[in-house]
Formats: structure tokens, sequence, C-alpha cells
């Protein structure tokens, strides 16, 4: 009976922190208490979480092998960081993607900032190798398209694109940073005993160490040892 009780114990507990979590996390769906119905929940479609901006930057740097600075750079000055940005000739996001070039790119939310840096770092890494890692050249195409470098030989003699070159090569001298969390979509993992999870997030591994930490405490009430 002691044992029952301290496992029992045990299992409130970990209802409470799921609780807990659930309460400061409104992007997870709930039905009830338990567990299996809020993994159930979590399993039926992506949740959002918060993520720094600048973090994503790095990760989008590693990831495409773009400077981090000119990176950054660029969002500065395509957006001055914002996600919701939405310019006069229809250009999205942090990045500011037009629409055909972010479906190109595999962005299906150009207003999701995680996925819209993602594809405006892999435009410019594809620039960038183009180009032979001339950055004036990658500038000037993200500004004013491959075709017009392409048909000028060079940098176009427009003084949007110019002005654009420049501002951005003095962003890259400086120690930019959002300074901002953002609510990005993460995808769901399946984990295991089959459980759907958000990959690599903060909410995502508490929950399964909660779940791993309640299949074992109800085994062991059940009087079998893991």
């Amino acid at each position: 009976m002691a044992d029952y009780t301290v496992y029992n114990n045990h299992y409130q507990y970990m209802n409470r922190v799921l609780n807990s979590l659930k309460m400061h996390n409104s992007s997870i769906p709930i039905r009830g208490g338990s567990f299996s119905e809020v993994f159930r929940a979590t399993g039926q479609r992506n949740i959002e979480v918060p993520e720094s901006m600048d973090s994503i930057f790095k990760e989008a740097s590693e990831r495409y092998h773009v400077p981090l600075n000119l990176l950054k750079a660029v969002a500065k000055a395509e957006s001055n960081f914002d996600e919701t940005a939405v310019s006069s000739a229809g250009a999205q996001g942090v990045m500011q993607l037009m629409p055909a070039t972010a479906r190109a790119l595999g962005v299906e939310d150009p207003f999701d900032a995680r996925s819209n840096i993602m594809g405006g770092a892999k435009y410019l890494s594809e620039k960038l190798e183009q180009y032979h890692g001339n950055i004036e050249l990658t500038l000037a195409s993200y500004n004013a398209g491959s075709g017009n470098v392409s048909k000028y030989g060079g940098v176009p003699p427009f003084p949007e694109t110019q002005n654009y070159i420049k501002k951005i090569k003095e962003y890259m001298g400086m120690e930019l940073s959002a300074d901002k969390d953002v609510r990005t979509v993460q995808p769901m993992n399946t984990g295991l005993y089959g459980m759907e999870l958000p990959v690599g997030t903060e909410l995502g591994n508490a929950l399964y160490m909660i779940e791993v930490m309640k299949l074992k405490i109800q085994n062991q009430l059940n009087g079998v040892i893991i």
C-alpha cells in the first residue's frame, strides 16, 4: 500500500507539471487532462513555439553556409527584422521574398519567421555559389534579379541597387541583433511509444520526459519493472 501511495503521488505530480506546461503553451489543443489526450491532440498538427530570431539566423547561416553578418544585414535592410512586413511590390516577411520565389524555395508560409529566414538563406547560398562568392553580385541579384546582373555584366546601373549594396555592406560591419522572439511553426516527430512531439524544442523535450516518467510509474503500479 505504501508503494502504491508513493507512485500515485508521483503520478499526480506529473499531471500537475503537465497542466502547468499546458497553461503556458496555449498552442497545444487540450481535450481533458490525461496524457493520452494531450499527446493525441499534439500529434494532429504542427504547433507554434517561441524562438529567438537571432538563433534562427545562426542556424540558417550554418545550414546554408552563408556568413551570419551577411544574412542579418540583408534582413535588416529588407524588413528591419519584421516578420509581418509586406512591400509595395508584394515581397513578404523578414527576408522580403516574393511569393513565387518563396514557393520555389519551399517556403509555405512567408510570414513564419523561421521558414522565411531559411528560404532567404538558401537563396543567398545559391547566389553566392553562382557568383563564386562575390557578395556584390549576390546582393545585386537579390535586389534587382539575376537577369539584370547578366544583362549588364555585373551590378546594374540602378541607383536603388547600388545604394542597397552600399547599405548592406555598412550593416555587415555592425553587430546586428534582431533582439526578439517570434512564434514559429515546428514540425512534429514520432518518438518513443509512437508519441508525436515538437522537434528540438524545450517544450517537446519536457513533454517527452514527463510522458516517459508517467509510463514508468504506470508500469510500476502494475508491478512491471522497466
